[in-house]
């Protein structure tokens, strides 16, 4: 006996069929693409985020001993402080970018390959893939720092007129907010401020 079926219950058991097929060469597919672009971006963007989270890292420091320096000791020593500071300084922000830089490479491939796994199709992959290795992203990216610069230098040209307006304006506040407030601060007859 011969079982004959119809057109379209031949096509839902054929999809049927396909759904229960293992998906995961799909996944891994996909998955292998991931890591390509995760490998790709650190290549690219690894120096970028050394150079900023060290800067990050590294910035609240000098602020913190600055304003120390400032306060506790001596005019005429601060420099020599200062100096030495220096050298500390540099060998905390030399530890600090060489740890970053490890991690950078270490934490690339789990932090970015989810990311890439749920947001991007595999075609989409592919695609940003085949142009980040290609030769006009290369030119590109070698452009980066020319075309980068020649926009700066015509966004500081257009505004340096009224950049050095503003800094004067603002000088001229703050000499009369800070020479205030010496005045103010000076001698036995300072008065106390008003009570509201």
């Amino acid at each position: 006996m011969k079982i004959k079926l119809s057109p379209v219950l031949g096509v839902v058991l054929l999809a049927a069929s396909i759904c229960t097929l293992p998906t995961s060469g799909w996944a891994q597919d996909k998955r292998a693409l991931a890591v390509k672009l995760a490998q790709l971006q650190h290549k690219a963007d690894q120096e970028a985020i050394t150079a900023q989270l060290t800067a990050s890292a590294v910035q609240p420091v000098i602020i913190h001993w600055s304003q120390r320096l400032e306060e506790t000791v001596p005019q005429a020593r601060q420099r020599e402080v200062r100096d030495q500071l220096d050298v500390e300084l540099k060998k905390f922000a030399d530890a600090t970018e060489k740890a970053v830089a490890a991690q950078t490479a270490k934490t690339a491939e789990s932090a970015l390959v989810p990311i890439f796994m749920e947001k991007l199709s595999e075609d989409e992959l592919k695609t940003i893939i085949a142009y980040l290795e290609s030769p006009a992203s290369s030119k590109f990216q070698n452009l980066g720092t020319e075309a980068g610069g020649a926009w700066a230098k015509q966004i500081v040209d257009a505004t340096k007129d009224t950049v050095e307006r503003s800094a004067k304006t603002f000088d001229a506040a703050a000499e009369r907010i800070v020479g205030a407030a010496s005045t103010k601060g000076s001698g036995a007859s300072a008065k106390k401020p008003a009570k509201k």
